[in-house]
């Protein structure tokens, strides 16, 4: 199920559901140690009493997911008709303080008074699995932890009419600060139980909840999981409030230091500290957007608080954080692949964020190998990732790599120094990274034709030469030298810049196929002779003109761009533009000549970009504001956009969000803007 929402600070990612339960908890990396399982939820659910109990999950509530404008706070609501009862969420992760704070306001719609039992259930799987953690009723702050190792979790809350007051503070280390405060006065958690959960056919504490008590089973280990319970009244006419939060940390006392700190601070101080920093933090050098209209400026500014979700503190850029997609692969995308990071890196950077984007650059330079190439992914702690790329394979060992992670990085890097002019962190970085990244790059490729040697494909499905790694690789070097020069590094910077040449002149004469007057997909070489020409149409051969290798202009670039729209382009209502020719992957129907595949976010942006590139008139940006359009209407009520999109029905496939979708987004408005912008200057003139 794609995501509704995700909220974060850079230590915490959290994911929720449409039904607004919480499905994804990481921390304390970024897309590493999912504290919970894919399909599993942390339910929520009301009692209330003379009309009974109901899960917000169980079909019968009407349910909006929604972000407070410009944003990283949610703004959602759900109503229920057979409780009587409205409710409006508002969920926030706190931009310093690892805290997920939950505040409900509860109202009556049918014009009665009611007592209403809220209940929250989680099921936390601790560091990413069901065993050994502990749960456990804590009263002197009136919260439940759980707690394995150096993970604990802690569960409190209050509200502001509770129906009654059961809870007594009996002393300890906080009891004085807590029992000093007005809103804890109004009462916290009315009840609590802790079980065992997925072990020997036991479902969960879930199920206590739904008679509207609670057993308050003090403590459990093992397989666990809790609910707490808060009770209120809801008049007929005003508002209850109910404030839940979860803190993390990695000691006891870091917890509990965190629910004085809420308590001390107010949710609703911390909420308006968390509004009005996002606010500022995305408007930050805002452009302006000339012709757009304010669904593409919504969906720009939300791709950027989306995107900053997904990048750690420490570096790490993930793809997604949607675990769903374990079920396909038993695997998921919340890796740092530094392909991803390096297209967010420029849109990033593009967008004026680079002091995120430097730590990336940091991240990379962390985890290089010795050789100076970079893996096929990483995990957010700097760790290498799965792969199902071999080390070996017909008997002859190999590289199992994707050179243009290697590229692209150091492409990223010099488009962030024409942008930041950081000379000392340039010089860190060459020193650091590019000097054994470039020269890795010159040295990996065949002798006898200057070529790359094979590695695997943007797509990560097959191995050979490709046009679109050699135009990485060519614009790596190119990056590279130009970085060298500009630091005094002559005798490098020729290096890279020859090689580069070499590279070029052979992608022009073995990747261009003259006869189809269009670059091919990839060559196989063996023994000195192509032995496999692919000719399939594929999107990812924009890379040739989108990384300057050769103009958009090009005759050769545009025969193979129109080529690649007649055999891509979704000939179906919803349109598009897939991968390449007959993909399977996440295939909603079986491709053919008008669904050649499922319809992606990037490379339908790609499309755009290149109309963008070659326009010389505003008329002829208008396909590309088509496109920008088309993506707004691929994106979810929340802003969220997916990888792919069903061909025939515009469902979300795949993990939604996905940050590379959401970065291009960014990437193609300001690519927009700078060139409508040009043209009326240019126009403007004209006229003079």
């Amino acid at each position: 199920m794609p995501r509704a929402l995700v909220l974060g600070n850079g230590s915490i990612l959290a994911t929720f559901d449409r039904f607004l339960q919480l499905k994804d908890v990481y921390f304390p990396y970024v897309g590493m140690e999912d504290h919970t399982h894919f399909g599993d939820a942390h339910r929520i659910g009301f009692f209330v009493e003379g009309k009974g109990f109901s899960w917000i999950s169980d079909g019968t509530w009407r349910i909006e997911p929604r972000y407070e404008q410009d944003t990283l706070v949610t703004h959602s609501h759900a109503v229920s008709e057979t409780l009587g009862i409205a409710l409006s969420v508002r969920d926030y992760v706190h931009p310093v303080h690892n805290v997920l704070i939950r505040h409900f306001a509860i109202r009556s719609i049918d014009g009665q008074a009611k007592r209403v039992r809220a209940f929250f259930h989680h099921d936390l799987h601790i560091y990413g699995d069901k065993q050994k953690d502990t749960a456990f009723y804590e009263p002197f702050t009136n919260s439940v932890i759980h707690f394995r190792q150096t993970r604990y979790f802690l569960i409190g809350g209050v509200t502001n009419r509770p129906t009654e007051c059961t809870t007594g503070f009996q002393g300890g280390k906080y009891a004085s600060v807590l029992r000093s405060r007005e809103q804890l006065r109004t009462c916290g958690i009315s009840s609590f139980t802790t079980g065992k959960t997925e072990y020997r056919g036991l479902e969960g504490t879930f199920r206590d909840a739904e008679d509207g008590e609670l057993a308050r089973n003090p403590i459990e280990q093992g397989s666990v999981d809790s609910t707490v319970a808060i009770h209120c009244d809801v008049p007929a006419d005003t508002e209850t409030e109910i404030d839940l939060w979860l803190c993390f940390g990695k000691t006891l006392d870091e917890v509990l230091t965190l629910q004085q700190t809420i308590l001390t601070e107010t949710p609703e101080r911390l909420h308006r500290n968390c509004h009005n920093y996002w606010k500022s933090w995305v408007h930050k050098g805002l452009p302006s957007f000339g012709s757009l209209g304010s669904s593409v400026v919504d969906l720009y500014k939300r791709s950027l608080l989306i995107i900053r979700t997904h990048i750690d503190n420490g570096g790490g850029v993930i793809a997604a954080a949607d675990a769903d997609i374990m079920a396909f692969n038993r695997d998921t995308y919340t890796y740092v692949w530094p392909r991803d990071g390096a297209f967010v890196s420029l849109a990033l950077d593009a967008a004026g964020y680079g002091e995120v984007t430097r730590r990336f650059f940091e991240f990379c330079a962390a985890v290089q190998m010795q050789d100076g190439y970079l893996l096929h992914k990483y995990n957010p702690d700097k760790s290498p990732g799965s792969s199902w790329h071999p080390w070996e394979r017909d008997g002859e060992a190999q590289l199992p790599i994707q050179e243009d992670e290697t590229a692209l990085v150091l492409y990223a890097l010099w488009k962030h120094f024409e942008r930041t002019q950081d000379f000392e962190f340039l010089q860190r970085m060459y020193e650091k990274f590019v000097k054994r990244a470039a020269a890795f790059l010159c040295d990996f490729r065949e002798e006898t034709t200057g070529l790359p040697l094979p590695s695997y494909d943007l797509w990560e499905e097959h191995r050979g030469v490709f046009t679109y790694t050699t135009s990485c690789v060519i614009a790596g070097l190119h990056a590279s030298a130009r970085i060298a020069h500009i630091l005094g590094h002559y005798k490098h910077s020729e290096r890279f810049e020859s090689v580069a040449d070499e590279m070029r002149q052979a992608l022009l004469f073995h990747l261009f196929d003259e006869g189809e007057q269009r670059f091919l997909k990839k060559i196989k070489r063996k023994d000195g002779v192509t032995v496999e020409r692919d000719s399939t149409p594929d999107a990812s051969i924009a890379a040739i003109w989108i990384l300057e290798v050769l103009p958009a202009n090009d005759p050769r670039v545009v025969s193979t761009m129109n080529a690649l729209h007649d055999a891509l382009s979704v000939r179906t209502d919803i349109g598009g533009l897939a991968r390449y020719a007959i993909d399977h992957y996440h295939a909603a129907v079986p491709p053919s000549r008008d669904v050649p595949g499922n319809p992606w976010i990037i490379t339908t942006l790609w499309e755009a970009q290149y109309a963008i590139a070659l326009a010389t008139t505003l008329q002829a940006l208008e396909p590309a504001r088509e496109a920008l359009l088309w993506a707004v209407s691929c994106a979810s009520e929340s802003g969220i956009l997916p990888e792919q999109v069903h061909p025939y029905t515009r469902d979300p496939l795949s993990v939604a969000p996905l940050t590379w979708s959401h970065a291009t987004f960014v990437d193609t408005v300001l690519k927009f803007i700078r060139k409508e912008e040009q043209l009326r200057e240019k126009a403007g003139k004209s006229a003079v």
